[in-house]
């Protein structure tokens, strides 16, 4: 009877088909819920990208987005304790006046006439002082026309001997050497383009010039720099810290980038066509440095084996804050920024107290903290089944990847107070390249300062 009651091994065939076919539809939605699961972060993250989380520049935020922000800063501030900030002069500050000069270069006496009460003449002599005020003024400025003349002599030999001409006269007729200068100053200091610096070349000293002779102004400047930038590359290459970074830009119809190697006192600023190793080759600085270098993580840098490196911070924090936007993804994020943040600022404490070095103990707290918020990190973002990450999970496991595989230049800040935690250096020096800046043909520009 027990035996009539079993299936069949054809009937269990049939069922082992059956259950195959849900067991594969199972593991489908299944799959398809990781990738609902996996959009639903991708666009969590596009919607919360903003200038502070992302690439995007402040003039792309809503105007909800900057009010939420600037109501983020006032609550920061006012949960340091302290004070909302006024326009103007903040109190406690240095203030800065006008002051007299003892020595004017013209005075002009002004006396009354009339008696302001009955309206009677005034005696000379019964001046009973003074009051002063001072104004300052440029004076009329035209153009000075200096005419050189190299005469010519004839010896009793019959040679006849003619004068040189200074250098400034370069030509029957040339700017000089204050008015070139002037040209290349607004150029290359104040960043106005070429026909603007005509204008301002008539405007405010009365001088014609055409663009054509601002343009080779500005080329012969550079020329002339060069044996002060081949010793700026010298002295740049001994440097204990630099900051490196690199922007696009055009050039006529090209593409080019402006790779930067700045310090507090000196900048380098190379135009190139190409963003890679070239220009370090041709910026001849990089090459064989041991130094430290700032940067933002660009893989070329890192090719760069003999220099120790500092990743900047403020990218960190920026790509921390993106990641952070992921429910998901926040705790060790917004724990590895504030770290970061807590980091920078006790060795900000320590340098005010003229300490050469955070205390070890610290040092130990601060990286077993930095540890185990890389490992929670590391445990949220596994390797998917059934399918690849997408570009926004990348985005996570990368960054997590960058603070376990690079903890060292991470955190080198931490443990050198002599190199910063940012690169803003750099990006502060590239920033006037962003500007409208009329620059002559050719590549090859190098710009020192």
């Amino acid at each position: 009877m027990a035996d009539e009651q079993r299936p069949t091994y054809d009937e269990l065939a049939a069922l082992v088909v059956e259950q195959a076919k849900i067991i594969e539809q199972l593991q489908s939605e299944v799959a398809g819920m990781d990738r609902l699961r996996a959009r639903v972060a991708e666009l969590e993250r596009i919607v919360g990208q903003n200038s502070g989380n992302s690439g995007k520049p402040p003039s792309r935020d809503s105007a909800a987005e900057r009010q939420r922000q600037a109501e983020e800063r006032k609550k920061k501030a006012q949960a340091a304790g302290g004070a909302k900030r006024r326009q103007g002069k903040q109190t406690g500050s240095r203030g800065t006046t006008l002051e007299m000069s003892d020595t004017p270069d013209e005075i002009v006496e002004h006396r009354p006439q009339q008696c302001a009460g009955c309206g009677s003449s005034l005696d000379p002599s019964a001046d009973r002082g003074y009051r002063r005020r001072q104004v300052i003024e440029v004076p009329p400025v035209k153009p000075v026309v200096i005419e050189h003349r190299a005469h010519t002599y004839l010896c009793g030999c019959g040679c006849e001997t003619t004068a040189a001409f200074p250098a400034q006269a370069r030509a029957p007729v040339s700017y000089g050497p204050r008015a070139r200068s002037i040209v290349s100053y607004l150029l290359s200091r104040q960043h106005i383009p070429n026909r603007r610096v005509v204008e301002a070349m008539r405007d405010l000293f009365g001088l014609d010039i055409s663009s054509g002779a601002v343009d080779s102004i500005f080329a012969e400047a550079g020329r002339r720099l060069g044996g002060f930038i081949t010793a700026l590359v010298g002295l740049l290459t001994s440097m204990a810290v630099l900051h490196v970074d690199e922007t696009s830009d055009r050039l006529e119809t090209k593409n080019c980038w402006m790779h930067v190697i700045s310090t507090p006192l000196y900048t380098l600023i190379h135009a190139s066509l190409t963003r890679g190793e070239a220009a370090i080759e041709e910026m001849g600085v990089l090459l064989g440095y041991r130094g430290v270098l700032v940067h933002d993580r660009l893989a070329m840098y890192w090719k760069l084996k003999r220099a120790k490196h500092q990743a900047c911070g403020a990218h960190l924090l920026r790509d921390l804050a993106d990641v952070a936007v992921v429910a998901t993804q926040t705790a060790w994020a917004a724990g590895l920024a504030a770290l970061l943040v807590e980091i920078n600022n006790a060795c900000h404490q320590a340098r005010d107290r003229g300490e050469e070095s955070l205390p070890a103990g610290l040092r130990r707290k601060f990286s077993k903290r930095y540890d185990d918020l890389v490992a929670a990190g590391l445990a949220v973002n596994p390797e998917p089944t059934h399918r690849k990450r997408g570009y926004h999970e990348r985005r996570s496991f990368n960054l997590v990847t960058a603070f376990a595989t690079h903890k060292q230049s991470i955190l080198r800040f931490m443990n050198d107070l002599a190199t910063p935690m940012t690169n803003n250096e750099a990006e502060r020096a590239l920033r006037p390249s962003k500007l409208s800046v009329y620059r002559p043909s050719g590549l090859g520009l190098r710009v020192a300062a």
